[in-house]
């Protein structure tokens, strides 16, 4: 950055004084009427907004978060070895049972199936009459069989972790598994099987209480204490509510519950400096040309000075907060003339200044608060494009259309107003139309700013550096004016900025015009230089009209964006012709040096650029395959257009830029019309009688075109070919050309 002058020093504390004082009193002539006194349980006079981030413990909340930690630890579950080995004993004795009940008598008689039940129905009482008999049936190999199976399955369950309370469950699950693989005798299951091991099943583990309760206490000391937190630019206490004691704490804490009106200003002026900072850090990291003029900072701190003064008028003038004539907030205007004055970040970094004055003036009202961003917002894409006068009353339409439609909806979604609302939003578009309109010629004027309507002006013919390359590089002017025609065909096809392409496509070969005769298209009549040079040197000169151009175009204050489109139109492409010359002359063990055949600017990052950068190479490839054949195709320069885009990305040198797939199609597409209109078929004209005999006994035809002739013929140049081949004949006939 230049070192600052007198006027630079002068204006930047201007820009300064107005947002970090202006500002906060024009913000606080609302708020000192509003200073009402606020007490611990009695209604809010007011909407409090915290300032920044308040904490305050809440003794009560820490108490329920501690004893909620201590009840949401489990019970600490130990294995109960005694109840393990109870599920399996329970089945053994009773299968013990059964076999004591067949055991002989004192009168070594063994008993009947009937004494046997009997027994049975004694000591295996919760077992049913009919699962008796069938265990009493059962030979005795069967029920040795019988007997390990229910064992097996009571040793699995008693494996398991079984809760208090789990048990049928535990049962139900382990005999559902078991019995779908096991075969027992008719009946024995569900009479025998089922019940034993539903009454042997029990819990198999149980609660450590002192563990349990040990870690519960840790859970309850493990909770710090709870802060009810307010956050910065959210309501501390609203109008109308109760003031509990955690908010009177918060206010006291940051002074809020009744100020002196002298402390409005001070946290109106804290205010200003914070969104001040964050503005200017961004500026000046994202937008050096912004930060490195005094003019265009003071002109931003006049755009929010003039809407905090707008804000107040309207808070004043409104019948009460919520009446809903606070959307006429002229956010949207602001925001379209930031975007127009400075570039499209700039007006979407505007709507957090002016939220941030919204939101102190208005703290009660989050529907306007949010209207004033998204308005902002969804107004710079409006003016992002303008390439006429005309687009500015475009913009004003549907701003104004949007506008009503925001507002009702953010009215309807907090609750306001509707009709109101609406009303508000017709009314803040058409102001935003007559703001926008009005002031735009003055500010461009007062403040020397680049817009849409500067550039229009640099489209102008007679702009000094455009009449020194047309008299110095004719050729490369020519040039220069189709190329612009191409940008601005594809960039309007793809909706890109029809207006920047074109321009920077205007000025992109100007540094030509030092060395004008090195350069194909500006060899009339004369020897081509480059036959007398090695191929390195004429790399280097070719190279040069970049740093040429640049230099040019700063020194005649041209706008950055036009000075990218001279240091990107070639990127960081090979001056082929030179490269293969080298080459071909190296030695067989000798490497050529690529990196010195490069051009040393740098890729497209945008898509007017990369789209310049394309038309410039299929423009001078086409118009030297157009010398060496009159009567090109339309499906010869589709080969050209095709295969050029490929090699530009095969060669990454569309790798920054954001243009898509299909847009490169339809880039492509608008190419080719524009390039079949400028290299359309010619007829050729018949000789005269006397210039043919003067002529050799089979002439070639004459390159006289007929612009327009329909029904003419349209001969074939002898050497005529696919237009890839057409290039190179070109330049060894009149020297290399510019790749471009």
């Amino acid at each position: 950055m230049a070192p600052l002058t007198g006027r630079d020093w002068v204006q930047r504390v201007a820009a300064l004084v107005l947002v970090v004082l202006v500002v906060p009193a024009v913000m606080s002539v609302s708020a000192f009427l509003q200073d009402t006194p606020i007490r611990e349980g009695e209604p809010s006079p007011r909407t409090v907004i915290a300032p920044d981030l308040i904490r305050i413990s809440d003794p009560e909340a820490t108490e329920r978060e501690q004893r909620a930690a201590a009840e949401a630890v489990e019970p600490v579950l130990v294995d109960d070895e005694e109840a393990r080995r109870e599920v399996v004993q329970e089945v053994r004795d009773v299968f013990a049972r059964v076999r004591a009940a067949r055991e002989p008598g004192d009168d070594e008689r063994p008993p009947s199936r009937a004494e046997q039940i009997e027994a049975l129905s004694e000591s295996v009482a919760y077992l049913e009459e009919e699962g008796i008999r069938r265990l009493v049936n059962l030979s005795d190999d069967d029920l040795v069989e019988v007997r390990e199976d229910t064992v097996e399955i009571a040793q699995q369950l008693a494996r398991q972790q079984i809760e208090d309370g789990e048990a049928d469950a535990a049962a139900e699950q382990q005999l559902r598994n078991e019995l779908a693989v096991r075969a027992f005798p008719d009946g024995v299951a569900e009479g025998v099987v089922d019940p034993l091991i539903r009454q042997a099943a029990q819990p198999t583990v149980r609660i450590d209480e002192e563990a349990t309760a040990a870690q519960r206490e840790e859970a309850a000391a493990e909770v710090g204490e709870v802060v009810r937190t307010f956050v910065g630019g959210t309501a501390i206490v609203s109008a109308g509510e109760v003031v509990d004691e955690i908010q009177m704490q918060a206010l006291q804490a940051r002074g809020l519950e009744g100020a002196e009106p002298w402390q409005w200003l001070a946290r109106a002026i804290a205010l200003a400096v914070a969104a001040t900072a964050a503005v200017g850090f961004y500026i000046r990291a994202y937008r050096a040309r912004v930060w490195a003029s005094a003019r265009k900072l003071l002109l931003l701190a006049v755009l929010y000075t003039a809407f905090a003064a707008a804000v107040q008028a309207v808070a004043l003038l409104a019948p009460e907060p919520t009446s809903g004539w606070l959307f006429l907030v002229p956010a949207g205007a602001v925001a379209m003339l930031a975007t127009i004055l400075f570039d499209p970040p700039v007006g979407v970094l505007s709507a957090l200044p002016m939220a941030a004055v919204v939101a102190f003036t208005a703290p009660s009202e989050p529907g306007v608060i949010v209207f004033t961003v998204l308005s902002a917002i969804a107004s710079v894409p409006l003016v992002s494009r303008l390439s006429a006068r005309g687009d500015l009353r475009r913009a004003a339409l549907w701003s104004t259309l949007g506008y009503v439609a925001l507002a009702t909806v953010l009215a309807a979604v907090f609750e306001g107003p509707i009709p109101v609302a609406a009303a508000a939003g017709l009314v803040n578009g058409v102001a935003s139309a007559v703001i926008v309109n009005g002031s735009l010629p003055f500010l461009e004027s007062v403040f020397g700013v680049l817009t849409a309507t500067s550039l229009l002006d640099l489209q102008d013919r007679n702009h000094p550096l455009l009449r020194e390359l047309e008299q110095k590089a004719l050729g490369s002017y020519n040039h220069s004016i189709q190329v612009s025609t191409m940008v601005d065909r594809a960039c309007r096809a793809i909706g890109a900025d029809a207006l920047l392409g074109s321009v920077a496509a205007l000025y992109h070969d100007i540094g030509k015009v030092r060395r004008p005769y090195f350069f194909v298209e500006n060899q009339f009549g004369i020897g081509n230089p480059h036959d007398d040079l090695p191929p390195e040197v004429s790399a280097e000169i070719i190279q040069r009209h970049v740093s040429d151009g640049i230099e040019m175009a700063r020194s005649s204050r041209l706008p950055a964006e036009v000075v990218e489109g001279i240091a990107t139109h070639h990127g960081t492409t090979l001056v082929s012709y030179f490269y293969r010359q080298a080459v071909n002359a190296a030695a067989a063990d000798t490497k050529v040096d690529e990196a010195v055949y490069r051009y040393p600017g740098r890729k497209p990052s945008s898509k007017e650029m990369a789209v310049l950068m394309l038309a410039d190479c299929c423009e001078g490839a086409s118009r030297a395959a157009a010398q060496h054949d009159r009567n090109l195709t339309k499906a010869d320069l589709e080969r050209i257009v095709e295969g050029l885009v490929t090699d530009r990305i095969d060669d990454g040198q569309l790798d920054e830029a954001s243009l898509t797939f299909r847009e490169l199609k339809i880039v492509q597409d608008a190419f080719i019309e524009a390039l079949v209109g400028f290299y359309h078929p010619r007829i050729t004209y018949p000789a005269l009688a006397t210039e043919r005999a003067e002529q050799d006994p089979q002439p070639a035809p004459s390159s006289s075109a007929y612009d327009g002739a329909s029904g003419g013929t349209h001969t074939r140049q002898p050497n005529g070919g696919s237009p890839g081949q057409h290039q190179a004949p070109s330049a060894e006939r009149s020297g290399p050309a510019d790749p471009a």
